[in-house]
């Protein structure tokens, strides 16, 4: 959570309209490229596409030397939190515990999204000993039988095994009576699945889990993936379900992003008709190759951390330009075909910021003429 005086100076620099003031508040750091699942709808893996990524294919993860230069970097940028993910499955990364202890360490809020099926006893013993803060566990399916369709090749007993994994991880954090990591079950909503969100919340309360996310399947633009993307009759079902599901939660001391995700369905897929785009004041997502861009869904690379520092990278030509293109409607737009922006997976944050933004926009146009 950023605090006044950091919101102070976003505000500054937005005022500038390309310079900031801050260094990014939170940051996404891809760790490998390699996974063990083909997830239906990944950009990276699924059998229905090619992995068509810009990335080096050559290299598969990020070093254990790169990620401490990069937190020790972050951290003179006063960067407050930590994502670590990947176009690939995290904990496959042979040094993800030491990435966690190094980033704990440095003073950061680490988050690491996995897609469940490693944790076994021993990682999730390490996990808990690592003092990691949020573990977000990506699951398509509330079902056996719905995670063979959304997992295609994967074992029959897969899904028991992720399953089995949460309610240990729960079992084990009572044991050591630790409050950390605190579990958040995270459902990306298809046209697989999108009948099934009641279930999903019973399955979350089931295995022990802290709180509960959803999103909005995205095709990313993807012709074979576009089969998967709901129709306008089905998003209004999921926005009835998810009502449902928000009263119900009332009753239990879980968290919810059911209010952020009701905005994106609002918003919809031409969000950048409607809200300008604020992620590159403060954000960034590290690739596995060290291409700095503003967000996962974005093509626009403002340069790679193997050429130069975070720092010049941050208020670089680059993205001062994106910046200020971003900063309209218009000039959002202009951006569509590089960047994924339907469903945007930022709207939240982006709401906030124009929230207070729009109120001093008229004074930095008037200030450039």
């Amino acid at each position: 959570m950023a605090t006044l005086h950091e919101k102070i100076k976003l505000l500054r620099g937005l005022l500038t309209g390309e310079v900031a003031k801050t260094g990014p508040f939170y940051v996404d750091i891809d760790l490998t490229r390699r996974c063990n699942l083909r997830c239906l709808g990944c950009p990276y893996h699924s059998p229905h596409i090619n992995d068509t990524s810009p990335q080096n294919p050559a290299v598969m993860d990020i070093s254990l030397d790169f990620f401490k230069r990069l937190c020790n970097e972050l951290k003179r940028m006063n960067t407050h939190s930590l994502i670590l993910q990947g176009a690939g499955e995290p904990l496959l990364h042979p040094d993800v515990f030491e990435m966690i202890a190094t980033a704990k360490a440095a003073g950061f809020h680490v988050t690491l999204i996995t897609n469940g099926t490693l944790l076994d006893r021993e990682t999730i013993e390490a996990l808990i000993a690592a003092r990691l803060d949020t573990l977000k566990v990506s699951l398509w399916a509330s079902s056996a039988e719905q995670y063979q369709q959304n997992y295609p090749g994967t074992h029959p007993d897969s899904f028991r095994k992720v399953v089995d994994g949460l309610k240990l991880l729960a079992s084990l954090k009572a044991e050591r009576n630790s409050m950390l990591p605190v579990v958040q079950l995270h459902h990306p909503i298809n046209s697989y699945n999108f009948q099934t969100i009641d279930a999903l919340v019973d399955l979350a309360l089931r295995t022990g889990c802290n709180g509960l996310s959803f999103a909005p399947f995205r095709s990313f633009g993807i012709g074979a993936l576009a089969p998967f993307d709901l129709s306008t009759d089905e998003e209004r079902l999921v926005q009835l379900s998810l009502f449902r599901a928000r009263r119900r939660l009332k009753s239990f001391p879980m968290g919810h992003n059911i209010d952020e995700i009701l905005l994106r369905y609002k918003l919809g897929s031409a969000v950048w008709q409607k809200l300008p785009c604020y992620i590159a004041w403060i954000h960034a997502r590290i690739r596995v190759d060290g291409a700095v861009q503003p967000c996962g869904s974005c093509s626009v690379a403002f340069g790679n951390l193997y050429e130069n520092t975070l720092h010049e990278v941050w208020n670089g030509s680059a993205i001062r330009a994106f910046r200020r293109q971003t900063l309209t409607c218009k000039g959002l737009a202009s951006l569509s075909e590089h960047c994924g922006c339907n469903f945007c997976c930022y709207a939240g944050d982006n709401m906030r910021v124009h929230r207070l933004f729009k109120w001093f926009a008229p004074l930095a146009r008037q200030s450039k003429k």
